[in-house]
This record gives structure tokens, sequence and C-alpha cells, in this order.
């Protein structure tokens, strides 16, 4: 029941339901105050205008909003009165709508506020052709009254974010802590009991859970970091929150950081309860973040609830029981495995409480934020010019294929409404525009999300319409689903749709009564749309994921071979950048949820068209448990700083950076020669026999009593490293088969 009431406070908080409540009140607002003045459909023609600019206003700092905004109002203005002036006349209305939406549809090139602007003026677009054509006199008071809605928007918009700045970006900030506890919370898994059964579908979860953390950084990094950038952010609360972000970012290389070898955990110690105690203490470390998350997005001060050193400590006196029962140090050192995990689940600790404290706006006043990290360099400059536009002009561009797909499937929709006189063909348009993506597996998705949510959406206000003809019910019921229709739409598609469908059948039954009819012709209207969508985005120059991957894997192997050079600077005594080494983190992460989140349309794609699938798929867990391994060097190094340097470190560095390149080439071209790669390393066998002495002399100092020494942990410490590279290179070399394999079957 609490997980329950926490989930729904969290949605309260969350981004998705303030937009939501936003867009509800700058669309009901002006439908209201015309109903009681006896005129609801010219209400209904402002609400239309605050809708769609609505839809185009995304998340950014205050110059790119307004921009945005003023950008977006006029786009609106011009296509609605390009569409109702032209609307009486079917033949140019054919090629206004191909023109209209190839225009809006190229608006994608200049990325999610591009796209959402064009989206909106196709909202326009559609919804002026359902209703009647009329004189061009009255046509223009539509227009403005369009327009006024759009400027309506636009103040309220502007007005609350200058009475709450950073509302955005602590609700931003907010879900980013929520889905790093929901991947630590994944990655928990691994030590649940019979987890080393069930290996395969623990990591597709963790993958896919990364995919999500990545853009969620990826939203705040640009949102927070540029705000700061400008100039904007000098405030405690904003340095409060780019320290969080920070500590969250470090965070989550540190939960990678705990990667092992599960199936050999769980065979040494799977039938004794300590891994169970690892998952229990875990799990509180993610109810931890959960109170930050909320806290951050509320605004308020968070408090540790559990107390993680006790925690610990229980967790290290059953490790220590499990010793006792190891006579000899050989076979204590399997517990090493088990000491590096806690050792990285105490430094996670500290961490923690300082997420907390840092919630507390009095005690960030005389914290610094390191000058180190150029924070401007972590943000990237989106171009709004006309050569980004022209650039993209040419079939090669899948956002000009997409645009022509979007252009030629518009028109036989029209053309079908035309022809079989179909009375609301502006749904089958919406329906149209709003599914086609540029890739067949996005289409697809919200291909089935769309019919499941209308059909059910359609049946829940049937239901309505059938039980009650009480005005005042059905309008509450109306709102309900106006908030739950914009609140779940970035969000829960399906339940998206589910809501819009009665809002929009419950609007019509106020404005044109006809009962049940209304939901029958949006389930029918629905069905067309679909068709319509679905055999464009398999017929019209399709976009298959299985042609971009080969670029997705070589940025992938590329920035994992420049993260792993720059945590081995730590190592080798070069020198060592800090903000080198974070900027090649980010991309590594970056690379590896662009990477995942291709492999995950691919799979949405025919059958006959995932080429190679599996072996993709283990190049994808290949390069997590890579990213993992680097994560695991580079914790160590910059919590514990290394104290006992090899020369081998070097060598081997050396090597593994050849695999990286040989990699990277044989992914861009693979007719690539390569000169044979060794399949040993030396410098590991120098490293064995180094070790193996250490073993010696620290069970010497075992037998004569000694605890700690400088023998100890020069012993830790060159385990954890020759452990972290043999690792790596056996994941290296296991990469180079699957390649090799995949080039041979072409």
């Amino acid at each position: 029941m609490r997980h329950w009431v926490q989930e729904v406070r969290n949605f309260i908080y969350s981004y998705h339901f303030s937009t939501g409540l936003r867009t509800t009140i700058s669309v009901v607002v002006p439908s209201v105050v015309f109903s009681l003045m006896g005129d609801l459909p010219m209400g209904i023609e402002i609400s239309l205008g605050a809708l769609a600019t609505a839809l185009s206003d995304v998340p950014g700092t205050a110059l790119h909003k307004r921009n945005g905004i003023l950008t977006a109002i006029a786009f609106i203005f011009f296509t609605a009165v390009g569409t109702s002036l032209i609307a009486p006349y079917p033949l140019l209305m054919t090629g206004w709508i191909l023109a209209c939406c190839f225009a809006n549809g190229m608006l994608l090139v200049y990325g999610n506020r591009g796209g959402n602007i064009g989206i909106a003026c196709l909202l326009v677009m559609v919804s002026i052709l359902g209703e009647p054509a009329v004189a061009p006199a009255q046509a223009m008071v539509h227009c403005v009254l369009i327009l006024a809605g759009s400027v309506w928007y636009g103040f309220l918009a502007l007005l609350l974010w200058q009475i709450r700045p950073y509302l955005n970006v602590q609700q931003m900030l907010s879900e980013c802590i929520m889905e790093t506890a929901r991947y630590l919370e994944e990655r928990a898994a691994f030590y649940d009991k019979g987890a080393d059964k069930n290996l395969d579908e623990i990591y597709k979860s963790v993958l896919a859970q990364q995919v999500v953390v990545s853009e969620k950084q990826e939203a705040v990094r640009e949102l927070l970091l540029k705000r700061r950038s400008s100039q904007q952010g000098s405030t405690s609360i904003n340095k409060s929150m780019v320290l969080i972000f920070l500590d969250i970012v470090d965070l989550q290389e540190q939960i990678m950081a705990s990667q092992t070898n599960y199936e050999a955990l769980h065979k040494d110690f799977g039938e004794m309860d300590i891994l169970e105690k690892f998952h229990a203490l875990i799990l509180q470390f993610v109810s931890e973040l959960h109170l930050i998350g909320t806290a951050v997005a509320a605004g308020q001060r968070s408090l540790p609830k559990a107390n993680l050193r006790y925690e610990i400590e229980k967790v290290q006196h059953a490790i220590a029981e499990i010793r006792r029962t190891m006579p000899t140090f050989q076979e204590r050192t399997r517990l090493i495995a088990l000491t590096n995990i806690l050792h990285n689940i105490q430094d996670m600790t500290q961490r923690i409480y300082n997420l907390h404290r840092l919630t507390r706006l009095e005690r960030v006043k005389d914290e610094i934020i390191d000058p180190r990290i150029q924070l401007s360099s972590f943000t990237t400059r989106n171009r709004y010019d006309l050569e980004t536009l022209m650039n993209n002009l040419t079939f090669q561009s899948h956002i000009f294929r997409h645009a022509l797909r979007v252009s030629i499937a518009a028109v036989t929709g029209y053309l079908l409404g035309q022809v079989f006189h179909l009375d609301r063909v502006y749904w089958v348009l919406l329906t149209i525009v709003v599914i086609l993506k540029p890739g067949f597996g996005i289409s697809k998705t919200r291909s089935f999300q769309r019919i499941i949510g209308t059909i059910t959406g359609a049946l829940f206000a049937a239901g309505v319409l059938f039980l009650t003809d009480n005005a005042t019910l059905i309008f509450i019921l109306m709102l309900i689903c106006i908030l739950g229709a914009y609140s779940f739409m970035t969000q829960q598609y399906t339940l998206s749709v589910f809501f819009t469908t009665p809002f929009v059948i419950f609007l019509l039954h106020f404005l044109h009564p006809a009962h049940l009819q209304n939901a029958e012709l949006r389930v029918l209207d629905t069905f067309i749309g679909v068709s319509i969508a679905f055999l464009a985005s398999f017929l019209l120059w399709p976009s298959w994921e299985h042609h971009h991957l080969p670029n997705y894997m070589t940025k992938m192997a590329q920035d994992n071979a420049r993260y792993f050079d720059q945590v081995m600077r730590l190592y080798t005594g070069k020198e060592f950048v800090m903000n080198d080494y974070k900027l090649a983190r980010k991309d590594t992460n970056v690379s590896a949820a662009n990477l995942m989140s291709a492999f995950q349309r691919m799979l949405s794609e025919p059958k006959s068209k995932q080429i190679h699938g599996s072996e993709v798929y283990h190049f994808v867990v290949l390069s997590h448990s890579i990213m993992s391994h680097i994560a695991a060097l580079a914790n160590y190094g910059l919590l514990h700083g290394v104290h006992f340097p090899k020369p081998e470190y070097k060598l081997i560095n050396q090597y593994m950076c050849q695999h990286f390149d040989c990699i990277s080439k044989l992914l861009e071209d693979p007719a690539y020669k390569h000169a044979p790669l060794p399949a040993n390393i030396e410098a590991f066998e120098t490293l064995e026999v180094e070790l193996e002495n250490l073993y010696q002399r620290r069970q010497e100092e075992i037998n004569q009593g000694k605890g700690k020494t400088p023998v100890r942990e020069e012993m830790l410490e060159t385990k954890m490293v020759r452990d972290q590279l043999h690792a790596m290179f056996s994941l290296l070399k296991d990469m180079k088969k699957t390649i090799d394999k995949t080039i041979a079957d072409k």
C-alpha cells in the first residue's frame, strides 16, 4: 500500500503531471469562459491554439523556451491561415497537405523542439479539416482565435516559468534520480536467489534501464548545465542541483563498478544466504534514492531513513563468519569478490548521505563545484540554421524519407476520405501524423498502442454515455480525461490515447450530440489511419535498423576505447585530466544507450530484417560488461588511489588499445586486413607470477599472525586490477570473434 502511495506522490510531483496540468488549464479555461458567455465553439477555437502551442513546448533555457514558443505561434498561425483559405478546394487542399506534411516533417532536423512544432502545426491543419469550409472572412476570424489561443498559452507558460523557474529542472533531475534507483534495483537482481539461471533476462532488463537512465541524464545535462553555463544559475538551488546531478552521474558509475562474474559468484556462494543479504542491502540503497528523488521534485529536504553503515556492518560480519569456515588462504581468496563488492557499496554510502545533505540548501553555500570540470563542454549546441535543413534535403537523409512518407500517407488518407465521404476524415489524418515516426519499429509500436488505447477509451466513453446524460458529470469526466491525456503523452502513450478518445467523444457530444455514434466513428477512423500508417512505414522507403547498427557499434567501440584510455592514465602515470575523463564517460554512456535503443527497435521489426540479431545482442552485452570493468578501475583509482603501479599495466594498455582499434576498423570496413592479434599477453603472465609471489608472502604473514600490512594492500590492489584487466581482455577477444563470425556469415 505504501509503495502505491509513493508512486502516486512521485507522479504528482513529476514533470509529466505538471505539464499535463498546465496544458489542461490552458485548454479548458477558454472553453469554459466562452461557454459561460454562450459561445462554446469560439472557446474551442482558442483552446485549439493553446493545445497546439502546448504540444510544441519542451523544456529548455529561458531563451530557448521563449524563442520556441514564438516560433510555434508563427508557424501555427501560418498553417491555420493556409488550411482555412484552401479548405473549400479539394484539389488545392491535396497539394497543401502534401507540402504541409513534408515541411513540418522536415522540422525533425532541429531535434525534439522542431519535431514538436511540426506535430503542432499538423494538429491545427487536420483539426481545421474536421470542420465545414467557410468564407475567407470567417476563416480569418477562426485563425485569429487560434492565434489568440497560442498567445494565451505562451503567456501562461512564460508566466509560470517566471514564478517557478527551477520547477522543470527539479522535476527532470528527480526523474533522473528515480531512474538511477530503478537501474540499481535491476542490478540487485543479480544477487537474488537463483539468478544464475536467469542471467540473460536480468542483463536485458539492466541494459534497457541503462538506456532510460542515459536519456534522463542527457535531458538534465542539456537543461541544467546550459542554464548554468549561460549565467542563469548562481543561486543556492541551482548550485545544489548541479552538485546533485554530478553526484548522481558518479553514483551510476559506482553502481556499474560492482560488475563481477555472477555465474561464479552463485557457484561459490549460492547455497549460502550471503547473496540474499547483499540483495536486501542494495534495495535499501534504492529506497534512499527514492527519498532523495521525491525531495528534489518537491523542493524539500530529505533525511536518511536507514542506517546504511550499520546494515553494511551486518553483511561484513556475515562475510567474516564465512571466512572462519575457510581454513586456507587459497580458499579465502574466493571471498575477495564479495569484499570488493562490499567496498564498492561502502563507497556508495557516502555519496548517498551527501545527496541527502545537498537537498538542504543551507549546506550548499560553502560547497564548491569542482573547478576541473568545464560544465559547458558537457552540453551540445543545437543548430537552428537553414544549412542544417538544406543538408538533409537528400534521399540519403532518413528524415527526408520520413517527411515524404508522412506526406504521401496523409494525402492517401485525405483522398480516401473524399472518395468514401468519411464524416470525420481529420481523425484518420491525425492518427497518421501521430503514429508515423522515422523508424519502422516505433511506428509499429505506436500503431498497436493507438488501437488498444482507442478501443478501450471508446468503450469507456460509450459506457458513460449509455449510463448517463448528466452534462455536469460528463464535463467533469472530460476534464479528468484531458488531464490524463496530456500527463501521460510522453510517458505512457497507450494511457494517453485511452484518455484522449473519451475526451474527444465527450467534446463532440457537447458540440454535435450523436450519442454512441461518435465512439463507433473514432474506432473506425483509427483503424483506417493505423492501416495507412503501417503500410506506409513498411512500403515507403522503410528505415531498417540493421543498416544503422554498424555505425552505433563502431561508435560504441571507439568511445569505450577512449574511456578506457582515460581511466588507465591513473595506472600508467600519464597526465590525468578530470574533464577529459568525464567527457569520455559521458560519450560512452550515450553511445551505449543509442546502441541498445537501436537494437530494441530492430526487435520490433519483421524477423527477416533482424539480421545478426543474436550477434548484435552479444556485442551489446559485451560492451556493457567492458564499460562496467572500466568503471570499476575508475572507481578504485579515483577513490583509493593507485599505490602500487606496475610496468605491466602499460603493456596491457597498449595491447587492449590494439584490440579496440582492430574492432572499430572491422566494424567500419569488414574487408579490413589486420595483423594477427596476440591470443595471450605476456604481461599477464608476468603479473600472474608477481601475484603468486604476493600470495605466498601474504600466507607467511598470516602464519605469523600479522593483520593489515603493505603486502596485503599490494596483493589486494594488484589482484583487483589484474582481474578487471583480464576480464576485459577476455571480453575483447570474445567481441572480436563475434564480429569475425558476423563478417563470415555475410
